[in-house]
């Protein structure tokens, strides 16, 4: 089905998109893949100049002009990334329903960041916690920018006052995001899961930039 639309795309029988996520580093490296469907097509490597299509797409639908649009997205919108640090932005909630002396897990989402060099620590009452992998990794958002989730296991009791601090160069000063144990509290709040259920099924599905190919530009 991907190969017939990807036939399609060349023929110039329909008008199609292909959805492309970029990032953008210190280094000034870029990331940038593309997906139709969920499924990957190519992703550019512009160290070596060139295109690395997935081993599931047959080489005679290889798009050469598809380089010269990701060369083009990398100058547009990482130049535009640089110019200016965008400091985060945190929420902090519980993974599951609050219950005193129940193990639960506490979730530090950071989200929209540039550049994605990022420190986080988890502090308890005041005191700071061990976290040995604190967070897997910085993604890219598909406008560039970046996010992150950092988890902490832990044990509510009532009073307990937990934080997740945030350190960046867009910021002064460490940011942080408090969390208190409010066992009477049964439920997580709805906005949270709300806000965050709508960030990720625009990252998945429609948000950020994409590749609108005519079939007769490449033809």
């Amino acid at each position: 089905d991907m190969y017939f639309k990807i036939i399609l795309i060349l023929s110039g029988a329909v008008f199609i998109y292909a959805q492309s996520n970029y990032g953008c580093f210190d280094s000034s490296d870029t990331q940038l893949t593309v997906t139709l469907d969920g499924d990957e097509v190519y992703y550019a490597d512009f160290k070596k100049g060139l295109l690395v299509w997935d081993s599931k797409i047959p080489t005679t639908v290889h798009v050469p002009l598809a380089y010269e649009i990701a060369l083009h997205y990398r100058a547009v919108y990482c130049i535009h990334l640089a110019m200016f640090y965008l400091p985060p932005e945190i929420i902090i909630y519980p993974r599951d329903e609050v219950i005193e002396e129940e193990e639960n897990t506490l979730i530090c989402f950071i989200n929209h960041f540039f550049p994605p060099s990022i420190n986080i620590k988890w502090t308890k009452n005041d005191i700071d916690i061990t976290v040995e992998d604190p967070f897997d990794k910085c993604i890219n958002n598909p406008d560039g920018t970046f996010h992150v989730f950092s988890y902490l296991n832990f044990v509510p009791k009532e009073g307990d006052i937990y934080g997740c601090t945030v350190e960046h160069a867009s910021l002064e000063k460490p940011q942080t995001k408090f969390w208190e144990a409010d066992i009477n509290q049964t439920s997580i709040s709805p906005d949270i899961f709300c806000g965050l259920g709508l960030f990720l099924g625009l990252l998945g599905v429609a948000a950020g930039t994409f590749f609108f190919v005519k079939g007769k530009l490449i033809s």
